[in-house]
């Protein structure tokens, strides 16, 4: 009687073992196919490095004129323009903020039409034409020197240059930019310039 326990309780503990191999086998085959799935998802998600193909400056502008590198496509050149939406509003209002600091340190230059552009998600050497960039930094100084009612030529010369930018790089450009670079004076006019400049969103 013994005897047969005793080989009942081997049988037993022969069939735990082989359980217990075969659940360890299979816990390392889903551990091995993990990681494979999670190697794989890693290399095909695309890494934005170069938000648009590696071009910067004046060929990146030239490109979104109308004359990019030959094979990209419209739709290429579609997702560069979107991106580089922001990069121009940027630009922009660097150039007519460095305008009103020099002038209100009582300071005059020329400024570059090249600077580099930094973005929530991206930094981007920006170029544009420079007898936009000098109208954008003389706007800004203007903005401050004039006084309230005499603003509305400087707010027509900052629209349209804005409207000629947007419009080169085939982009709609959705508000003039005198809305958010040089709104009106809330209550009574005051002599000088527009000392609460209110400018677009810096989040994005």
């Amino acid at each position: 009687m013994d005897a047969l326990v005793a080989a009942f309780l081997a049988i037993g503990l022969l069939v735990v073992i082989v359980l217990i191999v075969y659940l360890i086998d299979r816990i390392n085959g889903i551990e091995r196919e993990t990681r494979r799935v999670a190697q794989s998802v890693v290399a095909a998600a695309p890494v934005n490095q170069e938000p648009f193909g590696g071009l910067s400056g004046k060929k990146l502008w030239d490109a979104l004129c109308g004359r990019p590198p030959e094979g990209t496509s419209e739709h290429t050149l579609q997702e560069w323009r979107e991106r580089f939406e922001v990069v121009l509003h940027k630009h922009i209002q660097s150039l007519f903020e460095e305008g009103t600091k020099d002038a209100r340190r009582g300071l005059s230059g020329e400024p570059p039409n090249t600077r580099t552009i930094r973005t929530a998600r991206l930094t981007v050497e920006s170029w544009m034409p420079a007898p936009q960039a000098n109208t954008l930094y003389k706007c800004g100084m203007d903005s401050v020197q004039l006084p309230a009612n005499e603003l509305a030529p400087v707010r027509a010369a900052l629209d349209e240059a804005g409207q000629q930018l947007f419009s080169k790089v085939l982009i709609d450009l959705k508000e003039p930019l005198s809305r958010s670079l040089m709104p009106p004076e809330p209550g009574p006019a005051q002599g000088a310039g527009a000392p609460g400049l209110a400018l677009p969103d810096q989040t994005t």
